[in-house]
C-alpha cells in the first residue's frame, strides 16, 4: 500500500510543501546587518525557525470527504457482518475492511499534522451521518443499510456486492473530482492507489454478482 505509507511518511514531515513558522530558542543567533548596519543578535523565536506542512483546500476537502467515504465501506462490511453465505464475498469484504481502516487513519494522520479538522468517522466509523453524505458519490442511504442488515442467506452476498459496487464507483468519481485540484503529491498517490485497488474490486464483485444471479 504505497499511497497509504507516503502518506504516513508525509504525517510525520517529510517534504510536504513548507510553510515557515517559529518556534522558541534558547541559543541566540546572528543575523548579519546590512552593508554598514550592524549585527542583530536574534533570540526566542527568531532565533529558531522551523518548517510545518501546509494544506491547499482541495487536498483536505478530498481526504476529510474520503474518510467519512471509508467509514460507510467498513460500515456495510460490520453491518453484513458473519451472515456471508459466499466464501469470496466474506473474503473480499474482510479485505476491504483491512484496507480502509488504515487509509482512514492515515489519512486523519495528515489532516492533524496540517491543523486540519478530522471528521469524526476517523475514530468511529459509525458515526457517520449518512444523511449528511447523501450527496456523496455511491453512498448508500440509510434505507439500504438497513435493507443490508435485514437480509438473510444469498440476499446478503447479492445486496453487499450491489451497494459496494456503487459505493467503490462513487470513490473513483471523487479521485477523478480531486485530481483536477490536487496538490499535495502523498494524497495523489493515494488517490492513486485507491483508484487501482478500487477499480480491480469493482471488476471482481461484478464477477461474483453475476456468479450468484
Amino acid at each position: 500500500m504505497a499511497g497509504v505509507a507516503a502518506l504516513l511518511t508525509g504525517c510525520s514531515g517529510g517534504d510536504a510543501a513548507p510553510a515557515v513558522t517559529a518556534s522558541a530558542g534558547s541559543v541566540p543567533v546572528l543575523q548579519p546587518g546590512s552593508p554598514g548596519e550592524p549585527n542583530t543578535t536574534l533570540t526566542g523565536p527568531a532565533a529558531t525557525p522551523v518548517v510545518s506542512a501546509s494544506a491547499s483546500p482541495e487536498d483536505t476537502r478530498f481526504l476529510q470527504d474520503m474518510i467519512a467515504h471509508h467509514a460507510q465501506a467498513i460500515v456495510m462490511v460490520d453491518t453484513a457482518g458473519n451472515r456471508f453465505s459466499d466464501t469470496q464475498v466474506a473474503s473480499l469484504a474482510s479485505r476491504i475492511r483491512d484496507e480502509q481502516g488504515p487509509e482512514i487513519a492515515a489519512m486523519a494522520g495528515w489532516l492533524e499534522a496540517r491543523g486540519q479538522d478530522v471528521p469524526p468517522e476517523a475514530a468511529n466509523p459509525r458515526l457517520a451521518d449518512h444523511g449528511a453524505h447523501a450527496g456523496m458519490p455511491g453512498m448508500a442511504s440509510e434505507t439500504q443499510l438497513a435493507h443490508l442488515a435485514q437480509a438473510r442467506g444469498s440476499d446478503v452476498d447479492r445486496l453487499f456486492l450491489a451497494l459496494m459496487i456503487a459505493h467503490h464507483e462513487g470513490a473513483l468519481t471523487m479521485v477523478d473530482e480531486h485530481a483536477k485540484g490536487a496538490a499535495d503529491e502523498r494524497v495523489e498517490e493515494l488517490a492513486a492507489e485507491i483508484t487501482a485497488t478500487q477499480s480491480k474490486q469493482i471488476g471482481q464483485m461484478n464477477d461474483m454478482l453475476e456468479r450468484l444471479t
